[in-house]
């Protein structure tokens, strides 16, 4: 029996701990955890400087493997190998932490965007945006939705790009993210102005909503971005005056003023819309200098415009063709990203999570119903055990009841033989006080029953201790006093008469000396209590207990009572007593 129990028990501890053993606990790694929002160089710093072979577990592998991709992603290294975090994956997908498993998938993305596979970047964000839903992370969320969109968005899927950034808009909003709300209107006014002419009213009034937006917060690389795409549309609007102050800024918000040539296109462009021909050329010309093929297609286009306008129609010819050969170009570099591959990975990405949820189903099932089945299996097993003790154990019971309800009425009993005694001794004492007093008597009779008188208080006051240690007021303090000390709490209370009854014990120990010291020091109800559970054998400490106040309280109310009675506070109330 013995050690089929211990059988049962060692499976269900392995199996939950199984369960349970999918976290790290390396303090190492949780601090670069820590460290990773606001200080993701520090965080880098110190995984760099972690040796792998210390880990202990699978999960610390996984850990590690996760965090040293995020702080590479947000430290801005380009990641061309995604052999590290594809473990991290392979590990909370199979563990079925589904905060871990999100974060795992958003960084593989992002890994796979560094490695300019955007499909396969794309099944991942997909993923990782189903499993966020879950976890409730919403700027984690946010940041997905920003780079679903975008690869939506260079793949010319402006529709599904446009609904993400509305979702995307949506989390911002929720969060006061100024940021994400940012870009997610600057992307939505940009989707709106390739639509065409009649999008251009929505077109601006989402790029202005966003200008607006990013304005307050001072982030000028969203900012150049919008005042970019305005500059273009006031173009297409011809509104040239406009164009031409975004088209000034967008550059003046740029980092490297002498590589922007995006810029130098949008600024040159500006300039031939207001008639300003030199300006627009010297800026064209700069922007030539890009090797991409679109950008050049267009600044030749606008140079070509210019040589026309000027009467250089030789030129004008000759730039056009140079503008017809780069686009070209650009048609064929752009021939090798298949359109097809975007649909194929939201395919993977649905089978995926399909898998991953059945997966999840089979470690719920793994990880609480078969413990579960284990447990209740052992509680029906011990319960015919102890079906079998029952009557055993009843009878034992009411046996021990018996004995308990007998001892309660020795005790009574005893306890009320104590009070016939002390009632005995009062009336002793009573007549011995009376011949004492009488003058029939000599000196040495008179000694005689005063020796006689202070053995018999001294019996009396010894009875009256016993019958108080034999009370059920005793009892009850008794009880009081061991429910604090096990569970910090009582439901039982001393009552006023109870309180009373222990006055007239105290003060009957004491030969009546409390009645007097209540009298002569005017000692409130409070004090008065106290003062008689100090005579007890009770530890000071524990008459907090009886009193439903604090230690503290307490020991101030001691001390400033004998301050008022003029004495050391450390002093005990039996030797106040004696001397009174």
């Amino acid at each position: 029996m013995g050690k089929t129990k211990a059988i049962i028990l060692f499976l269900v501890a392995f199996l939950l701990l199984a369960c349970t053993a999918r976290q790290s606990n390396n303090k190492q790694l949780i601090w670069a955890d820590s460290l990773m929002r606001s200080l993701p160089d520090s965080a880098l710093s110190v995984l760099q400087n972690i040796s792998t072979q210390e880990f202990a577990s699978p999960a610390d592998s996984a850990y590690y493997a996760l965090l040293l991709t995020q702080a590479r992603d947000k430290n801005y290294v380009v990641q061309v190998d995604d052999s590290l975090i594809r473990y991290a994956v392979a590990h909370y997908d199979k563990v079925g932490d589904a905060k871990m498993r999100a974060s795992a998938h958003y960084y593989w993305g992002c890994v796979y965007i560094d490695m300019n596979r955007q499909a396969e970047a794309l099944r991942e964000y997909l993923i990782a945006a189903s499993l966020t839903k879950e976890t409730v992370e919403k700027r984690q969320l946010g940041l997905i939705y920003n780079n679903i969109g975008y690869i939506y968005y260079i793949q010319n899927f402006k529709e599904k790009a446009d609904s993400v950034y509305q979702l995307m808009e949506g989390i911002a909003q929720e969060l006061k993210d100024t940021t994400l709300w940012a870009e997610a209107l600057s992307r939505q006014g940009s989707i709106a102005f390739m639509k065409g002419n009649d999008y251009f009213g929505t077109a601006e009034q989402k790029l202005l909503d966003a200008f607006t937006v990013v304005d307050r917060i001072e982030n000028k690389a969203i900012k150049a971005d919008v005042s970019a795409t305005l500059s273009r549309l006031y173009s297409k609007m011809d509104q040239g005056k406009k164009a031409l102050f975004y088209a000034k800024l967008n550059l003046s918000l740029r980092k490297d003023t002498t590589r922007a040539y995006q810029a130098f296109l949008i600024l040159g462009d500006a300039y031939y819309r207001v008639g300003l021909y030199d300006s627009a050329t010297f800026y064209l010309n700069k922007s030539l200098i890009s090797k991409d093929y679109g950008r050049r297609s267009d600044a030749y286009m606008r140079l070509a415009d210019i040589a026309m306008i000027q009467g250089n129609a030789v030129l004008s010819m000759k730039l056009e063709r140079y503008s017809s050969a780069y686009k070209d170009s650009l048609y064929q570099s752009r021939g090798n990203v298949v359109t097809d591959k975007i649909v194929e990975a939201e395919t993977d990405a649905q089978i995926t999570l399909h898998q991953l949820y059945y997966k999840g189903r089979l470690n719920i099932y793994l990880c609480v119903f078969i413990p579960i089945t284990i447990i209740v299996i052992m509680i029906v097993f011990f319960l015919y055990r102890k079906n079998k003790q029952y009557r055993g154990k009843n009878d034992l019971l009411q046996k021990n009841n018996q004995q308990l309800e007998k001892v309660n009425q020795d005790l009574s009993q005893h306890y009320a033989c104590l009070q016939e005694e002390i009632t005995q001794r009062d009336l002793e004492i009573e007549n011995l006080r009376k011949e004492l007093a009488s003058c029939r008597i000599d000196e040495e009779q008179r000694e005689k029953i005063r020796v006689e008188l202070d053995e018999m208080v001294l019996r009396r006051k010894a009875l009256v201790k016993e019958a108080f240690l034999h009370s059920p007021l005793y009892a009850k303090m008794q009880a009081i006093i061991k429910d604090h000390l096990d569970k910090d709490a009582s439901d039982k209370e001393i009552s006023d008469q109870e309180w009373q009854e222990l006055i007239v014990s105290m003060d009957s120990q004491w030969n009546n000396a409390i009645s007097r010291f209540h009298v002569k020091y005017q000692l409130s109800k409070e004090e008065l209590y106290l003062v008689c559970l100090s005579l007890t054998d009770f530890p000071f400490a524990h008459l907090a207990y009886l009193m439903h106040s604090s230690r503290r309280t307490l020991y101030r109310k001691k001390n400033a009572l004998c301050e008022r009675i003029g004495v050391e506070q450390n002093s005990e109330f039996k030797e106040i007593l004696r001397k009174i």
